[in-house]
């Protein structure tokens, strides 16, 4: 089996320009280093160490609870390998958010979360706060990308319906109900994958890494947002299967 060390990880990040002071939203399949030296225990000390004291690093920790209770402490994530790793640091916070939460590592956290405006990818949702403050994506080994649907909801796109979702949010010993406004996909619809707007971005991105057939890119959501919305907003559909 492919094996990394953390130092290997440190140097990929370094080449990918990650630097003192971003804000970074991390996609990631971990499968791509193989064994990570760890077992990737110690892969977010060494990304905040490199984004320092300034920076701030966040992950989806989506559940879609709702109407459901969500208990910011325990309600887990399928997302994936990262958030279990987030959800176990230290200083982590969690977004108060019953349908797509973040967990976020940072000065900034509690910023991000008292400004966050109940909305999963509308204005004052975190991929528009991380916009608006230069943060960038860091891809490693998956082509997820949450800004896409900040794209869709942004052109207000014919298969998705803004909907209110309520439920109870747990946290630890005080709860309160709260709401979430989520931009739902018909069911019926099915997208395309891998859709183009991604595909084209990814195609003309230079700075990534290949690694075992597989990549690691680091770009600007304000770069991905700029290429991808004159494109949907010309053609509504291109996402989907018409």
């Amino acid at each position: 089996m492919i094996k990394t060390s953390l130092q290997e990880v440190e140097t990929y990040l370094r080449d990918l320009g990650l630097k003192t002071g971003d804000k970074v939203l991390i996609h990631a399949d971990l499968r791509v280093f193989g064994r990570l030296e760890g077992n990737g225990s110690g892969l977010l000390t060494l990304i905040k160490d490199i984004v320092g004291p300034h920076g701030l690093i966040c992950t989806p920790s989506f559940t879609f609870s709702f109407p459901e209770n969500f208990d910011i402490t325990h309600s887990k994530s399928n997302i994936g390998s990262l958030t279990n790793l987030f959800s176990e640091f230290l200083s982590v916070k969690r977004v108060p958010d019953g349908m797509t939460s973040y967990y976020l590592i940072g000065e900034d956290s509690s910023k991000y979360i008292d400004n966050w405006s109940n909305s999963s990818y509308g204005e004052g949702s975190i991929i528009d706060q991380l916009s608006r403050d230069n943060g960038k994506i860091l891809q490693l080994g998956t082509d997820i990308l949450s800004p896409i649907h900040f794209l869709e909801e942004q052109v207000t796109v014919p298969y998705r319906t803004l909907k209110r979702f309520e439920g109870l949010i747990i946290d630890k010993d005080f709860s309160y109900h709260s709401h979430t406004y989520f931009y739902a996909r018909n069911m019926d619809i099915k997208k395309i994958i891998p859709d183009p707007i991604r595909s084209g971005f990814y195609s003309d991105l230079s700075n990534s890494i290949e690694l075992f057939g597989r990549e690691l890119r680091l770009f600007k959501i304000k770069e991905f947002i700029q290429y991808g919305l004159p494109i949907l907003r010309e053609n509504k559909l291109i996402l989907v299967e018409e």
